[in-house]
């Protein structure tokens, strides 16, 4: 049996993550397996619990938290060897839904002792891994305010909520962006890069991603589009018909690079960077992760 380190952040979606705790125990002790739980303290916590564990060689590393928490996860583990895990903890949980992790946490701990795994692409951009979706831009500006807190609502709605504050004060910056065909100019309103296919709670943005193509899915979404329109035709984005849109260009590369003129936020999994030069790499099959294919009543 593999043995398990659970990286938990105790403030996320608002305190769910904590409350799982009980659960797992309970599931994880009847099974008499080999487990641990870290609570981070602090911002950037679960990179450095996370490098500490697979070091001490926990073979599986658990994300109990959102995306942000996958991602510190991630940026501790990545070459380590170490199988990544999540479950649905937070206020967005995209990476988790992408592998198929049951939301039933009862079902998601016999998804993780059944220990079934998959190799997928792993990203990277401005010395930091990802594995699921960058933004750069108007969404990047909608997650940060996300990320400072909006009272009642969390999950999707307050991903909507922010995108209808944000919509008319965010301001486009001039960019050069190559594909490999070099740096074209233009004045995208976001440009988002996907493994997986979807952020925010559910925004299917790269609808046709593939986690283990060796390719990056990216999204790039011209600012011609009136601002009314544009809030008229968002709900698109949840079933993935958005990239339909005339102003909205879809590409599949292996490498992209984006120069701005001024430095803009770019959210990576729930984390808020911010920066005007980007070169996204990829590592084909480069992370091996515990998918939620072993939980009980799975195809």
């Amino acid at each position: 049996m593999k043995s398990y380190k659970f990286i938990v952040n105790p403030i996320a979606g608002a305190g769910k993550a904590k409350s799982l705790l009980p659960a797992i125990e309970k599931v994880f002790k009847e099974q008499s397996a080999d487990y641990d739980i870290y609570l981070t303290r602090r911002r950037g916590d679960g990179i450095e619990a996370a490098k500490k564990a697979a070091a001490e060689g926990y073979e599986v590393i658990v994300a109990v938290g959102g995306d942000g928490t996958v991602n510190e996860v991630l940026n501790g583990i990545a070459g380590s060897g170490a199988v990544l895990a999540a479950v649905h903890g937070g206020k967005g949980n995209d990476f988790a839904t992408a592998i198929r992790m049951p939301e039933e946490i009862g079902a998601a701990c016999t998804a993780l002792l059944a220990g079934r795994t998959s190799a997928i692409d792993l990203g990277q951009v401005m010395d930091r891994y990802f594995i699921n979706s960058v933004g750069v831009g108007f969404d990047a500006s909608v997650a940060e305010r996300v990320n400072l807190g909006i009272k009642f609502f969390k999950g999707t709605s307050a991903y909507t909520y922010a995108f209808l504050e944000k919509l008319f004060s965010y301001r486009t910056v001039e960019a050069e962006i190559d594909i490999g065909n070099g740096p074209v100019k233009s004045s995208p309103l976001l440009v988002a890069v996907g493994i997986g296919q979807a952020y925010g709670g559910g925004m299917k943005i790269v609808p046709d991603a593939i986690q283990d193509d060796g390719l990056f899915d990216i999204c790039v979404f011209d600012d011609s589009l009136n601002r009314l329109k544009l809030a008229y035709h968002f709900p698109k984005v949840f079933s993935g018909k958005l990239k339909h849109l005339a102003q909205v260009s879809m590409y599949r590369v292996p490498e992209l690079k984006i120069s701005l003129s001024e430095p803009r936020p770019l959210h990576l999994e729930g984390e808020i960077l911010v920066g005007d030069k980007m070169h996204f790499t990829l590592a084909p099959l480069g992370m091996t992760v515990l998918t939620g294919d072993g939980a009980a009543g799975s195809g």
